[in-house]
């Protein structure tokens, strides 16, 4: 595998200017749109990037129409040394199983799910996915989902990601 790789990120302009600016991104991906949609962010506070500048421009899209701004994608690259690797094999759902069983005892966690909410439920086991990863030494996710679009979760995003340009912009 490559020591770097190409992946994009959709934001509003008004951000994308102060990235690319400081080289650096302002926010992790939790985030809820004016339209309903939200970035749910499964695995914990991070910056989440994608293989894919056209799916990367509907998040940018998501991201404008909060703000009633333009849309940009943002092209970088990122280290991919310390990320875990997930498939279609070991994906979302087995990290999860694995990261749970790990901190929390079975009846610890059935009480949990019965005094949370769905969101709250997935914001939670997000940030245990993440402090799980991190107590193994992980620096974040690499998860093909399909051979077009891998998702990356960089929680060292300052030392991750570099090179931060604007690849396009969109008009809404």
């Amino acid at each position: 595998m490559k020591r770097k790789e190409t992946v994009y990120r959709g934001v509003e302009y008004e951000e994308a200017m102060r990235v690319v600016q400081a080289q650096k991104y302002e926010r992790a991906e939790r985030r809820h749109f004016t339209n309903g949609a939200s970035a749910k962010a499964v695995f914990g506070s991070g910056v989440y990037l994608v293989s894919n500048p056209v799916v990367a421009a509907q998040y940018a899209i998501c991201h404008a129409e909060t703000i009633g701004d333009k849309a940009v994608v943002l092209k970088q690259e990122v280290d991919v040394p310390g990320l875990l690797q997930l498939d279609e094999r070991f994906g979302e759902n087995e990290l999860r199983r694995e990261a749970l069983r790990y901190r929390h005892s079975h009846e610890e966690l059935e009480q949990r799910v019965a005094n949370m909410e769905h969101q709250e439920w997935l914001e939670w086991t997000g940030d245990e996915v993440r402090a799980y990863l991190l107590a193994c030494g992980y620096r974040g996710i690499r998860y093909r989902i399909t051979p077009d679009l891998t998702y990356y979760v960089c929680y060292e995003p300052d030392a991750q990601i570099k090179a931060i340009s604007i690849l396009s912009v969109l008009e809404l």
